[in-house]
């Protein structure tokens, strides 16, 4: 895989442009570059969209600075990229962290954004749901280990327990293709206190974007509670929530979620949530 370089927002940021349709975003979650995602994802959706792949900042073959990993700046990466490419609007998806990027695009450049999608992922601030405090510390006990050791030891918390026994050798093979590249651990670290302080939740009841939420009931990193939270925010939203799924819900039934992906993107638009229902997502943000 061969990827071109942008300057934007003061870095060289790594992308990729594979299929052809109208144009999607894909936006990657923490520590994880875009050569992480499902193979066979792509390959869905590339079907009917031309897709942007990049790596995050800190990720990849992207620029590793030691600055400006707050999300909102990571959302003018993607907004940047976009006007690099000559695309004025487009669908965007965004995964875990990304969901979170994906939030803030939306909410900080809505004529940017045309449909949306949020995979497990968060509106942060105090309505969020955490993680147990031994999940957390699996994500953050880190420092020490090898690449492919840290790797091993978050997928205990982000595969659901069943999954990752019966299909070891396929977990192991994404395993070494995500850390082929890297994160260094300065990237990392940012990226983690940038997601921490991340709060999206007075933003979205005016975010007019169409917008799919998406997670595993066995998430136990992002719990679900976070995707109610989020649709219930959201006025023009919809919620879906598969069953023995978790934080990896993509990877473990990766074409079911393309195809609730493609089916909710290519739809007819609906009419936009009226304002009594934007008064009613107010009224719940606080």
């Amino acid at each position: 895989m061969t990827l071109r370089r942008a300057h934007v927002n003061g870095i060289q940021l790594a992308y990729e442009i594979r299929g052809s349709g109208p144009p999607l975003v894909l936006v990657m979650g923490y520590r994880l570059n875009s050569r992480a995602w499902p193979s066979e994802f792509i390959t869905a959706l590339a079907r009917r969209f031309t897709l942007v792949l990049f790596d995050n900042r800190g990720t990849g073959m992207s620029d590793k600075p030691t600055s400006g990993y707050a999300l909102a700046n990571i959302a003018k990466d993607v907004c940047g990229l976009l006007d690099f490419l000559n695309v004025p609007r487009a669908h965007v998806l965004g995964y875990s962290m990304g969901g979170a990027v994906a939030q803030e695009l939306a909410c900080r450049y809505p004529e940017r954004v045309h449909k949306l999608v949020l995979c497990a992922t968060l509106c942060g601030g105090p309505r969020t749901v955490y993680a147990g405090p031994a999940v957390i510390s699996v994500m953050r006990s880190l420092v020490g280990l090898s690449a492919h050791e840290a790797a091993e030891r978050i997928a205990t918390v982000t595969y659901a327990p069943a999954y990752l026994a019966q299909n070891r050798e396929r977990v192991d093979e994404q395993m070494l293709r995500e850390i082929a590249e890297p994160t260094p651990l300065h990237a990392a670290d940012l990226q983690f206190q940038a997601f921490v302080d991340f709060d999206s939740s007075r933003a979205l009841p005016d975010l007019r974007a169409p917008t799919l939420v998406l997670t595993g009931d066995q998430d136990r990193l992002i719990p679900p509670g976070n995707a109610k939270i989020l649709a219930k925010l959201i006025p023009d939203s919809r919620l879906v929530i598969l069953p023995g799924l978790a934080h990896r819900a993509l990877w473990e039934a990766t074409e079911e979620c393309a195809s609730l992906i493609v089916d909710f993107l290519v739809e007819a638009k609906k009419p936009q949530a009226d304002e009594g229902k934007r008064q009613e997502a107010r009224a719940n943000a606080g």
